[in-house]
């Protein structure tokens, strides 16, 4: 067994944080390098990391079960549209895997327009799994820490009004939910492929991303981006389709996306109407409503709400219970869904105990705007 490359005070604070989630981590996840990087993305501070990382530990242990999920086929419908890029080692950066993504000609729009957003998510967690498995193998072979070189390819981007409500939409949601659950998993986010107009989304993006997320990007230079990306690194694990009169030597096999026709855009509303139930969270609040349910039932539901909002689910015994605090969480929380919903999530749990079961709903974020939220809930044996 290869011994890691740790320091002795950061192997203290890997044995101090395994103690604090011992009840919740599994033997697959627990390993030193894992629990270093929820040190080093939060500064090593116990009292913001254990919460997030107990909602992360949740998270892999619920019906996503993501500990599992890199082993499935790569058979989203989603996955159609949305090709795996993750090629291998860079080998001119030590101990760093390359991750191709091409947002510049991924149908975005298209997707969140045909796919609830937790189908989307459900597919890309297959493609983090992944990438977070190779580190693992990785380090377990080399003793050292690893992370991706993800690399988004911008060629083809158009500027329009599509562009920048996926931006501060969606695509901000997904970016922070990468950095809420695959924290310190990437090295460094490079820009190919720069359009003219580059400095105009970096000044739209750059709020709405994470601290950490801010400063691990390098945007490569438009016209010299193919030599500039050779020197990070090797051909054997860049794409083919970047060939050009110049540079012949890129060999990975990256498969480019489809096109979702209009036609198979989702055009429907919540059914059956006679179910459907209304809930709002008033500016600056969060509420919950409550459905009762007996242990091993499932509980499903449908939503759709008129604007950007955090949602979770938690349960109880005692019926009289308000502090969530005090409760168990039965569905991880998504601290950042956008809306308003182009799709109606959809998801469903096995109840853990015979119970109330909170909907969760915040509206921390607004000033003004009173969240609408229709809604679908059923639970069955």
């Amino acid at each position: 067994m290869v011994e890691n490359k740790i320091s002795e005070k950061d192997k203290e604070r890997i044995d101090e944080l395994r103690e604090l989630v011992k009840n919740e981590i599994t033997p697959y996840y627990d390993t030193d390098f894992n629990l270093l990087r929820w040190l080093q993305g939060h500064d090593n501070k116990l009292d913001v990391i254990v919460p997030k990382l107990k909602n992360h530990l949740l998270f892999r242990k619920s019906n996503w079960d993501l500990d599992h999920l890199a082993e499935k086929e790569r058979n989203f419908p989603v996955h159609d549209y949305w090709p795996a890029g993750y090629t291998g080692l860079a080998k001119k950066i030590p101990n760093v895997i390359v991750n191709v993504e091409q947002t510049g000609v991924n149908d975005f729009w298209g997707l969140l327009h045909t796919f609830p957003l937790n189908d989307v998510l459900r597919a890309r967690c297959h493609d983090l799994e992944t990438m977070l498995k190779m580190v693992m193998e990785e380090e377990a072979k080399t003793g050292e820490k690893t992370s991706i070189l993800y690399i988004l390819d911008l060629s083809n981007l158009k500027f329009d009004l599509k562009l920048t409500t996926l931006m501060t939409g969606a695509l901000s949601s997904i970016t922070a939910f990468m950095a809420d659950h695959y924290v310190e998993l990437i090295h460094s986010f490079v820009l190919v492929g720069c359009p003219t107009f580059i400095t105009t989304l970096w000044n739209i993006a750059k709020p709405l991303l994470p601290e950490k997320t801010k400063n691990k990007v390098q945007i490569l230079s438009s016209h010299k981006w193919r030599n500039e990306i050779n020197d990070m690194a090797c051909p054997e694990s860049l794409p083919t389709f970047w060939n050009n009169d110049e540079i012949t030597t890129f060999t990975a096999d990256v498969k480019r996306p489809k096109h979702i026709d209009e036609e198979q855009y989702y055009k429907g509303s919540l059914q059956p109407a006679d179910k459907v139930q209304l809930f709002s969270v008033p500016a600056g609040k969060a509420k919950a409503f409550t459905v009762k349910a007996k242990k091993n039932q499932k509980i499903s539901w449908l939503i759709e709400t008129d604007g950007h909002f955090a949602y979770a689910v938690y349960c109880t015994e005692d019926e009289n219970e308000k502090d969530f605090n005090k409760m168990n969480s039965a569905y991880p929380r998504f601290n950042k869904v956008p809306g308003p919903t182009w799709v109606p999530l959809h998801d469903e749990i096995i109840a853990p105990m015979t119970g109330t079961y909170h909907f969760w709903f915040s509206n921390e974020h607004a000033w003004i705007h009173n969240l609408k939220i229709r809604y679908i809930i059923e639970t069955k044996e």
